[in-house]
């Protein structure tokens, strides 16, 4: 367990040092959809699960990229 979460760091930091454009964006824009976007909906059902939506979509993406960019460091 304990070296499983050195391997975390150790892999967060080699992404954030190699790729910060992407963990930026990929930020950035989740904010923006999880935060901003639902509040120009007028539809209160909407307006409560949209947030949701976009935040389980917004892990997802993070989650394939960080594979992706994984991937890239180690060829």
């Amino acid at each position: 367990m304990l070296d499983a979460i050195k391997k975390f760091n150790k892999d967060e930091y080699l992404l954030k040092r190699s790729f910060p454009w992407a963990v930026y964006l990929t930020t950035f824009f989740g904010c923006t959809f999880v935060f901003i976007v639902p509040l120009f909906f007028q539809d209160q059902a909407i307006k409560q699960i949209l947030p949701w939506v976009f935040l389980v979509i917004w892990v997802i993406c993070i989650i394939l990229l960080r594979k992706k960019l994984l991937k890239k460091l180690d060829d």
